[in-house]
């Protein structure tokens, strides 16, 4: 009984450099010209915070570039010497591991409440007015 081996169809040359960085890694390569995304999300930079803070006030922008930055040394300070903190709306801030120290130094800090706007809770209402008998 004669057997025939059919051939198996070959694979595609692949020619664009897209399709080329997803065939070789798996992963998805960004489009010439696009800005490579952040490994963890959109980030808010010191620049842009300034800026916001700025718009939120309505102060002067080098006047709130020093505040924002004298705050920002005072919270890593504070962190550094392992303290927790307490800041409403942002949330209450603790670390929970760190290693090294100076420049070389790590540390992995838990956030929580953060974004919890905070709401007063409502009035009681009366079950009867006030002179009222049951």
């Amino acid at each position: 009984m004669a057997t025939t081996t059919a051939k198996k169809p070959t694979a595609k040359k692949i020619t664009t450099p897209k399709a080329k960085a997803t065939a070789s890694t798996g992963a998805e390569a960004p489009e010439a010209g696009a800005e490579a995304k952040p490994e963890h999300g959109p980030q808010l930079k010191k620049k842009e915070l300034v800026d916001r803070v700025t718009e939120a006030t309505g102060g002067k922008k080098k006047l709130v570039k020093e505040i924002v930055e004298a705050t920002l040394a005072a919270l890593g300070e504070a962190l550094q010497k392992g303290e927790a903190l307490n800041l409403p709306p942002f949330g209450r801030a603790k670390v929970a591991r760190s290693k090294g120290e100076g420049k070389d130094s790590s540390m992995t800090v838990k956030l929580r409440g953060a974004g919890e706007k905070i709401v007063p809770k409502p009035k009681k209402e009366a079950l009867a007015e006030v002179g009222e008998d049951s």
